[in-house]
């Protein structure tokens, strides 16, 4: 479905740009001796209890505040054969904790997934560790390179990773901004699915305006994409690239001929919409 809310938002100017302060609370040593693999048995224990913790609590929780409509879960069976030795997943981010509505509709699926660092300096970052963040370091060389080993490890080892290629979070944003590339090459480099979602939104009805003004959320799961082999690399990236951002697009209502359909992902030049 496709709603364009009437909140008083202001959005940033680069469309990667991030639009909240964190309250830093904690210094960080996201360096070189950091785990961004997130294995070993304190990082299971983590994973068990959050996973337990997210039935309970978290999923009935973003249900009732967000709505949280889950459409298409029957791919996740549908491709099961293909998603055993890993995935990939991408979602717009448009809600503060829109992690929570990605695992209800992934369940039992768990992915990890990269994450802003500053958010794991702020108050949310303990409960963003347990539930399988890994912080990208920005000012580090030899931090960066074994992050990026990392994500290889993690594709190659058969786990899901889950990215938000926009590059940043921007409250009930309708539109689909455009994706980074970093992620369709990781898909390209070790043939995994790209499973697209999205996260669209209706007007409250009833009640619900009793609680917020803020529109209700529906998830989509898209058909996942494949990249194509018979393609050089960069010409297979630059393919996988495309679909995903068409179809996200259109998962969300916004076809080609639309007037927010874009098909340029040139970050500097993004015009926003709202």
């Amino acid at each position: 479905m496709y709603y364009r809310h009437n909140l008083d938002y202001t959005y940033p100017d680069r469309s990667d740009e991030h639009m909240i302060t964190v309250k830093h609370l904690r210094d960080t040593h996201f360096d070189e001796n950091y785990n961004y693999r997130k294995n070993g048995f304190v990082n299971m224990l983590k994973k068990v209890s959050f996973f337990i913790a997210l039935h309970l609590l978290a999923i009935p929780a973003v249900s009732i505040r967000h709505g949280a409509k889950v459409y298409g879960r029957k791919k996740l069976k549908k491709y099961k054969k293909e998603f055993k030795n890993g995935a990939i997943t991408i979602c717009n981010h448009v809600l503060m904790w829109d992690f929570l509505c990605v695992l209800k509709a992934l369940r039992p699926y768990m992915p990890l997934f990269p994450g802003w660092k500053t958010n794991f300096e702020g108050p949310n970052g303990p409960l963003i560790d347990w539930a399988g963040g890994i912080p990208v370091p920005t000012d580090n060389v030899k931090a960066m390179a074994k992050f990026h080993r990392a994500m290889n490890q993690i594709l190659e080892d058969g786990k899901w990773l889950h990215f938000y290629p926009e590059g940043s979070m921007w409250f009930y944003y309708p539109d689909i901004r455009p994706l980074k590339p970093a992620i369709f090459k990781l898909a390209v480099k070790h043939n995994k699915p790209i499973i697209p979602l999205t996260i669209s939104f209706r007007p409250r009805r009833g009640i619900e305006k009793w609680f917020s003004k803020a529109p209700m959320a529906e998830v989509h799961i898209g058909e996942p994409l494949f990249p194509d082999t018979t393609l050089p690399k960069w010409e297979a990236l630059d393919k996988i690239h495309k679909e995903a951002y068409h179809v996200m697009q259109v998962m969300n209502g916004i076809n080609p001929g639309d007037p927010t359909y874009n098909t340029d992902q040139n970050i500097d030049t993004y015009k926003k919409t709202m």
